[in-house]
């Protein structure tokens, strides 16, 4: 009698366990597969424009710019969080008019906007259609640090934002730089196609400036695991060298692989 219950208590015992880890499987940013981080584009020609999210967890953050190149056109995305395993809520924040509230829709390959000003819940929303750049990309998980450095003066905002140039391998390199509460965040892209363009995060202290450039899904490499980064160290030109940046980069966890970039600007 002892014995059977023993063995009954056991089983009991095993199937809460596997219940538990059912439930912990499917808990937001635990297991779930990230249909949502990397580039996705909307429209075409003047008209479109190139989204990049970047998930943490069930929260994300990320870019929107069209065209890419022009620090006007160029937005973040902020507050982002998973209110279901196919639906996101947003903001873009456009830089003294206020944010857009946008409601999306995941599917595979395929994202559903409702956009409207947030400050007008009673508009009617635009609806936008959106592809992702590389069809049937799903982001592996891996964790990633944070930067380290504190921030900066907010002053320093008037030195670095705006669009930079350097030289690239096959084509000029347009870095869109954007400073807010000692953070930096924007693009690099060059061509400026959907197919490159690549967001940008980090912070200023003092005159240097530390960021890492997100290689998500873009450009396509089959060997990514995660998000590749690469780091970028550099420092605030003055005087003569106001309009000149030089910086290191180092691939993050890849040692012996780095270089040097020397960015002009900015280009009002």
């Amino acid at each position: 009698m002892i014995a059977r219950l023993t063995a009954s208590r056991d089983r009991g015992l095993k199937v809460i366990a596997f219940c538990v880890a059912l439930l912990v499987g499917a808990a937001p940013g635990v297991l779930a597969a990230d249909f949502l981080s990397g580039t996705w584009t909307s429209g075409e020609g003047a008209a479109a424009l190139t989204y990049v999210f970047k998930m943490s967890g069930d929260r994300f953050t990320g870019i929107v710019c069209g065209p890419c190149d022009n620090p006007a056109t160029v937005f973040e995305i902020e507050d982002g969080s998973m209110v279901a395993a196919d639906r996101a809520v947003f903001f873009v924040r456009h830089e003294g008019t206020g944010r857009d509230r946008v409601e999306a829709s995941i599917a595979r390959n395929a994202l559903t906007l409702s956009v409207r000003a947030e400050a007008n819940p009673g508009a009617v929303p635009v609806s936008r259609a959106l592809i992702r750049v590389v069809p049937s990309f799903e982001l592996v998980p891996k964790s990633l640090p944070a930067p380290t450095s504190a921030p900066g003066p907010a002053s320093a905002s008037s030195f670095v934002e705006g669009r930079w140039v350097s030289a690239g391998r096959t084509a000029q390199q347009n870095w869109i730089l954007k400073v807010r509460d000692g953070r930096i965040w924007g693009l690099v892209c060059g061509p400026c196609t959907p197919a490159v363009v690549t967001m940008i995060d980090g912070r200023i202290a003092g005159d240097t400036i530390t960021f890492y450039i997100n290689h998500i899904d873009t450009p396509p490499d089959a060997a990514r695991q995660g998000i590749q980064r690469n780091v970028m160290t550099g420092t605030i030109g003055a005087g003569v060298n106001a309009n000149v940046m030089r910086f290191t980069w180092v691939r993050e966890q890849a040692s012996g692989q780095g270089g040097e970039i020397v960015m002009f600007g900015p280009l009002r």
